[in-house]
């Protein structure tokens, strides 16, 4: 693998303010949409292209997901439940093989499991990512081997220029 990219979802609604029975049903918000396209036209400007986009099955993630995907076009969407409910070493498992599919890997899931899965792949402590924000790194083909390439975060609503 190339590189992976490590993205959480936008900013989204409580289930109360949305009006839905469970977590895996909250929306983004109209900041989390926003958010999640400058966040993918960042990754595309600094020269970031997916061959492979996964997200976690909860709405939030895929529509993330969706959007970037937008930004990307040509770049395959699946998703995996290992995102969202998943042990960190099933994520692991699949970010450190070798992969005929993508060589470019861009991931979109949640907090705290995102922070943990780049702690692990650079050695670190884990990682406060914010709504729409990422972690780029080059695998070192094991844990504790790979090298951060970005740490971004969206900039405040009005204040990007």
């Amino acid at each position: 693998m190339a590189e992976i990219v490590l993205m959480r979802h936008g900013h989204s609604l409580s289930a109360r303010e949305a009006g839905v029975a469970s977590d895996p049903e909250r929306p983004l918000s109209m900041l989390g949409e926003k958010e999640a396209l400058e966040t993918a036209r960042h990754l595309k400007a600094s020269g970031f292209t997916p061959d492979l986009i996964i997200s976690s099955p909860f709405l939030r993630a895929g529509r993330t997901a969706a959007i970037a995907a937008g930004v990307f076009s040509g770049a395959p969407v699946k998703t995996d439940p290992a995102l969202s409910d998943g042990r960190l070493q099933n994520i692991l498992d699949l970010l450190l093989q070798p992969s005929a599919e993508a060589s470019r890997l861009l991931l979109v899931g949640h907090q705290p499991l995102i922070g943990a899965i780049a702690a692990v792949l650079l050695g670190t402590e884990a990682f406060d990512v914010s709504p729409a924000g990422f972690i780029r790194l080059k695998p070192g083909g094991e844990a504790g081997h790979s090298s951060l390439v970005e740490f971004y975060s969206p900039p405040p609503e009005g204040k990007n220029g």
